[in-house]
């Protein structure tokens, strides 16, 4: 073995055992933040913010070589289709029998898709059919928490969840796992659902030993399927101010085919709607609407004269107050005689 070799072993024997440093590391913070009955609450949510942020920082290395794998795959995906199905290999990787990523708030952007899921399709047909969507209680759990939420803890004292676990069970899902969130800076805030036919402590075992190669895969295949989905361009041409007023004609007509064919005193209407829908990167004049409302675009637009509502009445388009002779008073008219 020549030197040069020699040396690479020898430093990646020296990053293996940083590895394991830091993930020692990792594993003291997680049994710490487990005593929550031993510590004050204040104490275990700064161990929480410290740990999320040294994750977001890059500071905690993959546990599987599997991680990589993926994320590289993610990376190189040139569809949503083949985004998901690398997703789709995620719970098999991790011990878990299904996954699902749902975006929650869309942070200012629209999403033509906001789900990806290895769950059957019977299943998303039963969650419309049975309006299991009012008062789901996995999202509303999942909102009202700053850190990971186990399924067990759902405890189904009330109508929604018991409704809920029941459709899971009758279609074969696991209703033990974990569910964690994920935040953008601008907004974007998405779940992932874990599901496991396994006891409860297996899906504790299995997420707290992965936690961090699962939060990287799920900011991966969020960030594609923002990419690929995403309604419109991130960096839009600007609006003239005729366009923006079009667009809010549009908005606001009770019938809206009849607005779009209405002459624009500023051009075709034709020509109006393909220059915006051009400048927003949509396929229809109907989604340069809902970006432009997203984006406050409609909210400072001009107003015509047409718009105007006048305090005084005005027939066939002229003032009424400048056709009729005003009133004048007796003292006016005394002056007036007096300097004839």
């Amino acid at each position: 073995m020549h030197a040069g070799a020699a040396n690479d072993d020898l430093g990646s024997g020296r990053n293996r055992t940083l590895e394991d440093t830091v993930n020692w590391f990792a594993e003291l913070l997680d049994d710490l933040i487990e005593q929550n009955g031993r510590l004050e609450s204040d104490t275990v949510a700064e161990l929480r913010r410290a740990r999320d942020r040294i994750t977001k920082e890059g500071g905690f290395p993959p546990r599987k070589a599997e991680t990589e794998r993926l994320l590289s795959q993610l990376e190189d995906a040139e569809t949503l289709d083949q985004a998901a199905s690398i997703f789709g290999d995620m719970p098999r990787e991790f011990g878990f029998d299904e996954a699902t990523l749902i975006v929650l708030n869309e942070g200012g952007r629209y999403l033509s898709r906001r789900v990806l899921s290895t769950l059957p399709d019977d299943w998303w047909g039963d969650y419309n059919a049975l309006r299991l969507f009012d008062g789901d209680p996995i999202i509303e759990g999942i909102l009202a928490r700053e850190h990971e939420l186990f399924l067990d803890e759902l405890i189904p004292v009330h109508d929604a969840p018991m409704r809920y676990l029941k459709a899971a069970q009758a279609r074969g899902i696991g209703c033990n796992g974990v569910i964690f969130k994920i935040a953008y800076p601008t907004g974007l805030v998405a779940a992932v659902i874990l599901n496991t036919v396994r006891t409860p402590d297996f899906a504790r075992t299995q997420y707290r030993k992965y936690r961090d190669d699962l939060h990287a895969l799920a900011f991966a295949t969020c960030d594609a399927l923002s990419y690929f989905s995403q309604v419109g361009v991130s960096t839009m041409t600007p609006l003239s101010a005729e366009e923006v007023h079009f667009l809010r004609l549009v908005a606001l007509s009770e019938d809206p085919a009849r607005a779009l064919s209405m002459p624009c005193r500023y051009g075709s209407a034709l020509n109006v709607q393909t220059q915006i829908v051009r400048k927003l990167g949509v396929k229809s004049i109907f989604q340069a609407v809902l970006i432009a409302a997203r984006r406050g675009l409609l909210d400072v637009a001009i107003f015509h004269p047409d718009e105007v509502v006048p305090t005084r009445p005005r027939i066939s388009g002229w003032d009424v107050l400048q056709a009729l002779p005003l009133a004048t008073h007796p003292e006016d008219e005394a002056v007036h005689r007096l300097s004839a």
